[in-house]
Parts: C-alpha cells; structure tokens; sequence
C-alpha cells in the first residue's frame, strides 16, 4: 500500500513541477527553433480602431477617453469607438460629449454580455487592425503604434499587449501583480514560436478581417486569439505595449473574478477541442491553463497521501513544509490588509486564494452553469492621483482626470522578471 502511496505522491508533485517548471522550459526549448520575426518599424502605420467596451463606467470612462485622445498615433488613422453594453448610470452621456473628437458612440439599450457586444461594434468597421480595451486600462501614449507595428509581418495575426498593475497594498493586489509578471514570462515564451495561447482582454490587436463573432460564454481575449490561430496567423506579445490598470484590492472581488474566469475558460477548452484549433494550442492550453486549474483539487490529496507517508523522514519534512506553507497562507489571510507585507505571506496566500476558487469553479462548471455577463471589480475603478503618487508614473492631466503612464524605469521593474 505504501509504495502505491508513493507513486501517487511523486507523480502529482511531478505535475506541478512541470506546470510551473517544465511547461516553460519546453517553450524556451521550442523557441530556440524558430526563426524570430521581421526588423519591426514605425512607418507608414495601418488605421486603426480602439474599441472600448463599458458597462456603467460613469466613473472613469472621462478619463478612459482623455487617455485615449492623448496618444501617440496618427489621427487621421485612429478611430475610437465605445461600446455601451447597456448602461444607464450616465455613461453614454459622457461618451455623447466626445462624439465631435473623432470618439465613435455605439449604445446598446439591452446589456447582453462583452461579447454580444463586441459582435455588434465590430460590424461595419473598415480600419486595417482592432484593438480592444476596456474601460479602466490606461495605455501608455505609444501602446496603440508598439502594436500596430508588428503586423507588417503578413504572417501575424493577433497581438497581445503587456498588461501591468499599480502595487497594492493588500495582499490580494500584490498576489495578483506577481501573477501577471509570470504571465507576461510565459507570452514572452510562446511569442517566439508565434503562438501567444491567450490574449489580454484590455490591450490586444487583431486584423479586422480575422475577426470571427465570439460565442457568448467563452472570454473574448481567449477565443479571437483561437480563431485566428487556427487559419494559420502567428499571435505574438508586443512587451513595449504598455497598458495599466489599478489592481483588485478585496478578497472577495479577486476570488469571483478567478471563479469566473476560469469557468469561462473551461468552456473555451471546449470550444478549442471542437473547432479544429490544433493540437499544438490544444497542448498549450492543457499545459498553461487546464492543468493549473486542476492544482486546486489535487493540493489535498497530496497533503493527505503525505500524512499517511509521514512515518519516513523525508516525507516528514515535506508534511511540515507543506504544513507551514498553508499556515503562513493563513497569516497572510488575516493580516492581509497590512502594509508592506511580507512575501513569505502573501504568497502563499494568493496561492491557495487561486486554487480555492479553482475548485469551487470546476464544481460548478460540472453542475453546469455558465456565466456570459461580467461584473467588474469595483475597486480597480476606484482611481485618483493619490493612487499613482510614489509609483514613479506620469499623470495626464484634464478637468477631472488622473491617467497612469509607467515611466522607463517602472516599466522595467514591473517587467524584470520576463
């Protein structure tokens, strides 16, 4: 029984090492094959179509589009159109007062979800590239041109802009930067095999001819990336393309939107599965993603095998490491609020924080439901200039605006570890 016990042990704790380990080391491999794209300039930009999608965005959408206005593009060849899922907080009245500055206003009066959205504001655009965004994604003023330029290589498709978060103080906020530096690692990774596996909802671009209608439940910034994948086209991560958002601050908020997201994504595997992406992306998203989900249920079941294993020293030792890692997950809980708080807490805690929700959302994907309307975190549209002073970003300024943009040297601190 014992040695059974121990197959068990070894080949779970395996599979976490190759998911956090291994799955890298294989793209780093991969890549050392590829041949790297084209010399990538500046000159002679195709148009382009910032596309905005707002649900009751009363708060920050004024600043959202001074933002906007504010960037380094051709005017003559930036459109910006905002996409009203059915707002009624005032939204769509502040949209209307940009409508004379080259802002597109598409209101939708019935909210039916991101998607369905989407579906609509895309309908009779004629600009050469897309790009989404959302609402409380602040671009850095070249973002739009740092993407645009890559697709004077006929072979892309798809480009994934660099996602970066203002620090938190809680530890729900610091968990999730340090997550989004190892997401930003592994584009990184499958951008030089021309394979990005999904794109960042706020700050993606693709061909406006690629463009295929999204299903209701599957997240949009993983099934355009799919599509345009599975014709052929190269989806690359452009790390100069800057965007910023101010990170999630309460437990609660982050432990939804994880649930949510990865019940969508468990509905988007099976979209991959059925719609003739490749067994390549198949691989990767097992890889990157579905296995990752699965650490959640398997956490336990390895603490438990190690208990009944714990008659041996070694296996001893690992019983009270992981022991020790769960009580310093919940130090961290309680004390989460507190600042300066260190690694050995907060880590730990946004670990069992993910895979909590990760269980939670396997249950209910299994009973069957599915979610098509999102409901944003409150907090992350909770911004002022005290949120950004002592970050070392520049504030652009308007009447009521307070607009993020890193600077070199953060930009290179929020990046250092891809």
């Amino acid at each position: 029984m014992e040695i059974y016990l121990k197959i068990v042990f070894v080949s779970l704790f395996s599979l976490i090492l190759y998911i956090y380990a291994g799955y890298p080391l294989v793209l780093l491999i991969a890549g050392l094959f590829k041949r790297k794209s084209k010399t990538k300039d500046e000159y002679d930009l195709p148009s382009v179509a910032l596309i905005i999608s707002v649900h009751n965005e009363n708060r920050i959408i004024r600043d959202k589009i001074e933002n906007s206005l504010q960037l380094d593009y051709p005017q003559d060849k930036l459109r910006i159109v905002v996409v009203s899922d059915g707002s009624d907080d005032g939204t769509v009245d502040i949209i209307r007062e940009y409508t004379a500055r080259n802002v597109v206003l598409k209101a939708f009066e019935k909210r039916s979800g991101k998607s369905a959205a989407l579906n609509r504001a895309v309908v009779g655009l004629e600009d050469d590239i897309v790009v989404f965004s959302d609402a409380n994604a602040f671009y850095r003023k070249d973002a739009i041109r740092k993407l645009a330029r890559n697709f004077k290589d006929p072979d892309i498709g798809c480009v994934v802009g660099n996602l970066t978060y203002i620090d938190s103080e809680s530890n729900v906020g610091k968990g999730e930067s340090l997550y989004w530096r190892y997401e930003a690692f592994l584009n990184r990774l499958e951008s030089r095999i021309k394979s990005v596996l999904v794109g960042t909802g706020t700050i993606f671009a693709i061909r406006r001819e690629l463009y295929h209608p999204v299903c209701a439940d599957v997240a949009n910034d993983f099934q355009i990336p799919a599509d345009i994948a599975s014709r052929g086209f190269g989806v690359v991560y452009e790390r100069e393309a800057v965007a910023t958002e101010k990170v999630s601050t309460l437990f609660t908020e982050e432990f939804e939107r994880k649930y949510r997201i990865i019940i969508r994504g468990l509905t988007g595997f099976n979209y991959l599965r059925k719609n003739s992406c490749g067994k390549g992306r198949i691989l990767q998203f097992i890889s990157r993603k579905l296995l990752r989900w699965w650490i959640g249920p398997i956490l336990p079941v390895i603490f438990a095998v190690n208990f009944f294993l714990a008659n041996e020293p070694l296996f001893l030792s690992l019983f009270m490491l992981q022991t020790l890692f769960y009580l310093l997950a919940l130090i961290g809980f309680i004390t989460g609020g507190k600042p300066k708080q260190s690694k050995i807490f907060y880590i730990p805690f946004y670990f069992v924080m993910v895979n909590l929700a990760a269980v939670f959302a396997i249950v209910t994907y299994i009973s069957g439901k599915r979610f098509s309307v999102w409901d944003k975190a409150e907090t992350t549209r909770n911004i002022n200039v005290s949120h950004f002073q002592g970050h070392g970003l520049e504030i652009v300024s308007n009447k009521d605006s307070s607009l993020p943009l890193p600077d070199e040297k953060w930009r290179n601190k929020f990046e250092k570890i891809t």
